[in-house]
This record gives C-alpha cells, structure tokens and sequence, in this order.
C-alpha cells in the first residue's frame, strides 16, 4: 500500500483569503520600507550606476554609459582604477554590473521621468527617487516569499506572520532593502528557487516546480551570478540526498537536471550580455585582482569580527542554538543544504580580496543568507508561549537586534564612517578610500556598529533637548570629511520626509500627503494581518453541543 502524500500546509482557508492575506503583506512591507527609505539620494554609488544602466536601456535601447568617457593617467596604480566601470566595444564605457536590478528600475524610472515634469519637480532628483523604490519593492517581495515559504514549513499563520515580522524588521533585511544594493533582489530569487524545490521534494509538487525553481536561481544569476552559484551549491546537496520521493540516484541527477533546464535561458542572456558589452561571452570588464585574500581570515572577518562580523549586526542568528537542532529533526536534508549555501558564502566571500564589500553597512555580501539563517527560528517562535529562561533570552536578542536595525535606517551610516575616518586620522593615519587600505574591522574602539548605536543616542539627545550637542562639524582643512558634511544627512534623521532637499524640490504639503497616503495604507494592511494572525476570520470548531437535536414527535 503506498503512503498517502503529506498534508500541505494552506496559507488560508479560501484562495480569495489566500490572496488577500499576500497583498496585504506586500502592502504593509512595501508601505513600511517606503516610509523608512533613505533621505540620502546618492548615498550608494553602485546605484547610481544601475540606475544609468536602466535609463539607457529603456531610452536608447544601449548597455553602455552614455556620455561617461574612461580615461586612467598612465602612471597610476591598478588599486585606483574603479571596478565598477570598463572600456568595452568601440572605446565606450560600460558597467561590469548585471542587468537584473536595471530591469527592476525600469519601470520606475519610466513613472518618475513622466510624472515629475508634470508636478514640476526638479527632473534628477525626482527620478532617482523613484528609481529607489526598486529597494522596498524588492524587500517587500522578500518579506512575502518568506511567509509563504514559513507557513509551508508548517509554522502556521500566526507564527509566520511573526517570524516574517522578526525578519522584516529585526534583521538586515531591513537596512539592506533600504541600501538599495541588489542584495535583497539576490536574496528574494534565491528563496524562490529554494522555495519551489522545497515544495517539489518535502509536499510533492509537480515536476514542473524545479523548473520554475531554476527561473529564481535565473533571476539571481543575472543579478550577481556568483551568489546564484552557491545557491545552486546549497540547491544541489539537498536535491541529491535521499528522500522517500526521489530514493534512486538516477531520478535525483533528473531533478538537478530540471533545475538547470530552468536556469539554462538566464546563462545565456548573461553569456550574450557579456559579448555585446565586451565582445566575448567569457568578459565580465573586471581587471581587478578578485581573489587572493585568507580565507580563514576573511570568513572569520565576515561571520565575528567587530567592525563587520554578520553575528553582531544581526544578532537573532544566536538564536539557531535553540532552533537549529528542532529545525534539522523535521527537515534535515533542507538544513543541510542550507548549512552548505551558508558556508559557501562565507568561504568564497573570504577569499574576496575587498571582502568586506565596503562603504557599506555590515557584511553586505552574505547579505542573501539571513532568510535561510531566520526561518529555523519559526521552531523557537512555536515553543515561546510560557515565560522561561529560553522566551526571556531570545526576547531579549530580538529586541537587541531590532535596535541594531533601527539604528541603521534611522541615522545615516555615512554618520558612521565619519567617526571612522575622524577615528583614524586621529592616531595619526592618511584616510584613503581604497578597500585594501582599511584597518577598523577588529578594532572594537572604532566599530561602525557602536558609532551608529551612540549615533542613534546623539540624535535623539538633539532632536528631545533641541540642541547641537552632537552636531558633526569637520575640522579646518579637511576635505575628506567636509565633504561628507555637503554630501549626506549627518545631521538629520536619515528618512525622506524629514530632507531639506525633498522638502526644497517636493514641497511640505505633498510630503504630508505622501506621508499620510503611506501611514493609511500600512495600517489597513496590517490591521488585516493582525486579525488573520489572531485567527478572527476563522470558523469556531463545532463541538457536540453545537449540533443540532431533533425534538421528539
């Protein structure tokens, strides 16, 4: 007699209910994510240059630069040159970016360039800050896919919706959708395809589901094919495992076949993008030395150093201690699959000469794992009802790591990397912007994480006793740091809203507007999800007292 196949887990009751409780997430992450984006416009240069890749793809149907010329002097060293940038076909300049966030940006861009003019916005500005939607858009699919992908695991609605709010808002999701980096677009693709393979495997799905799951690994290859391949590591050792479904070899090798028939278009875009940029399909425009730095030294560097280390500015990952072992007990082979997608980020990011990916915020390269490192913890959210040493610690963790993540949305990080800079020149050192030369990572004194914690403390002081206490003011004759005073929003609340420039070029009135539009919206929306989470829509359980008795004749 064969077995029955499992009972999936039902997002809701109805698909309509289904539906609903979808766009409402989306709605309230995307709302939510929108009214935290960053005051400061051009604070991430790498996407600036996405976003010129997806102006002049829409407008000029060209993958160059238009207008950029690429002239180094001869004499200067190969550590200066910008690895963001090339000389490819016919002497033009073109990113070494991949198309996949320009293509997100797209529709954006077409949104601000047309509807600015007619608000008689000032055009630059206003565009760009459309095209800065593509973060909370890609956050908020993030957030979605990972409660679908937690009420699968069988968590249940209630504690989806929580663990989706723990990753949502108490983890790097956040900082990092508001970045505006491709990481949060890595990290949603990689989930999916993680997602559709999960449910080929554990809830037998159609075989077609692998097929859909390598089109989400395709999504992230041509976004950042190296974190596509080690998600296709991570995919692979769970496919090949054993499993009740799959017990002979050779239908497992069909398996990881069908994922790469799914990927197999995205190789190709990618491998034609290459030629058309640099004319051949193996030239990507790099000329930096990528590799060569200790491993050991960089994944330490990446998982507990002070000034980078993914433990500390994310500290719910403590919490596998507890989850962890539950989690692997009810999906072993899928845990480890992810445990080697986790490690491979770790080993090749260490070996990333610039591993520590900076000027950014945290560890951004391994970015893409902390969704894979926060759905075991739907175990410790189930056990958590009854007040017990284990509920006080890992509330206590949650509530450290949401500040770490306010912290980081609330006040500029460039807030930060000023102290550092300042940090540095006072013991004596030249303060140069090559990622080779940076010394803070072990340095617990001048972590970036307890500036933009003591940050935090500095402007609210300022912004409660309405003072200057901890205004920053650059010394006399230093460039480097009165610059980024001109630059970014030091001293200001780092949301859009409170901007003097928006505030200049927008106008209060339609900023209140917004304002208003995006605060109904998120309360609607999460209105609804909380009565879903506390189960008011569902059907009380009928009892025996309930049914009804026929009377005597």
């Amino acid at each position: 007699m064969l077995n029955s196949p499992p009972a999936v887990p039902r997002i809701a009751p109805t698909r309509f209910r289904a539906v609903l409780l979808a766009g409402a997430l989306f709605t309230f992450f995307f709302m939510a994510y929108v009214f935290s984006a960053s005051a400061d416009l051009y604070s991430t240069g790498d996407t600036e240059i996405r976003i010129q890749i997806a102006e002049n793809l829409s407008s000029r149907i060209d993958m160059s630069l238009h207008g950029w010329k690429l002239q180094y002097p001869k004499h200067l060293k190969k550590e200066f040159y910008d690895p963001r940038i090339s000389l490819g076909r016919g002497g033009q300049t073109y990113s070494t970016y991949l198309p996949g966030q320009p293509l997100f940006i797209i529709p954006f861009d077409f949104i601000g360039s047309r509807l600015s003019p007619h608000e008689r916005w000032t055009f630059g500005p206003a565009v760009i800050w459309f095209d800065r939607l593509v973060g909370p858009l890609m956050g908020a699919l993030e957030a979605l896919i990972f409660f679908l992908f937690a009420v699968r695991l069988g968590y249940g609605r209630r504690v989806s919706l929580l663990l989706t709010l723990l990753f949502g808002f108490a983890t790097m999701a956040w900082p990092d959708e508001q970045s505006v980096n491709e990481h949060s677009e890595v990290a949603f693709f990689l989930l999916l395809g993680w997602y559709f393979v999960f449910r080929f495997r554990e809830q037998r799905a159609p075989p077609w589901y692998l097929f859909l799951a390598g089109a989400g690994i395709g999504g992230a290859f041509i976004t950042r094919y190296q974190d596509a391949a080690l998600g296709l590591v991570g995919l692979g050792v769970y496919l090949l495992l054993p499993s009740l479904r799959t017990p002979s070899v050779r239908n497992r090798v069909v398996d990881c076949i069908r994922v790469g028939c799914g990927l197999f278009p995205f190789v190709v875009l990618i491998l034609w993008y290459n030629w058309a940029r640099f004319g051949s399909i193996t030239q990507t425009g790099h000329h930096e030395t990528t590799f060569g730095y200790a491993i050991w030294k960089g994944a330490a560097g990446l998982l507990i150093s002070p000034g980078k280390g993914l433990l500390w500015y994310c500290p719910t990952i403590f919490l596998l201690v507890f989850a962890g072992p539950w989690f692997y007990r009810r999906f072993s082979a899928m845990t480890i699959g992810m445990a080697a997608m986790v490690a491979s980020f770790f080993l090749l990011y260490g070996y990333v000469t610039f591993w520590h990916g900076d000027p950014a915020w945290g560890p951004r390269y391994v970015y893409p794992v902390v969704p894979f490192l926060t759905l075991p913890l739907g175990e410790l959210l189930k056990r958590m009802r009854r007040i017990s040493p284990m509920t006080l610690i890992s509330s206590l963790v949650i509530a450290g790591s949401l500040l770490i993540q306010v912290s980081a949305v609330t006040v500029s990080p460039w807030r930060s990397w000023y102290r550092v800079i300042a940090y540095e020149e006072s013991q004596g050192y030249q303060w140069e912007w090559i990622a080779s030369r940076y010394r803070y990572f072990w340095n617990v004194q001048e972590s970036p994480l307890n500036f933009q914690l003591h940050g935090l403390y500095q402007m609210v002081y300022d912004s409660v006793l309405h003072s200057n206490k901890y205004e920053l003011v650059p010394p006399d004759e230093d460039p480097i740091l009165d610059r980024m005073t001109v630059d970014y929003a030091l001293n200001q609340w780092n949301f859009w809203w409170k901007s003097d420039e928006l505030d200049w070029w927008m106008g209060r009135q339609k900023i209140v507007a917004e304002v208003l539009v995006i605060v109904a919206l998120a309360l609607a929306s999460g209105t609804y999800l909380a009565a879903e989470g506390g189960g008011l829509f569902d059907e009380p359980d009928r009892s025996e007292s309930d049914t009804p008795v026929m009377e005597a004749a």
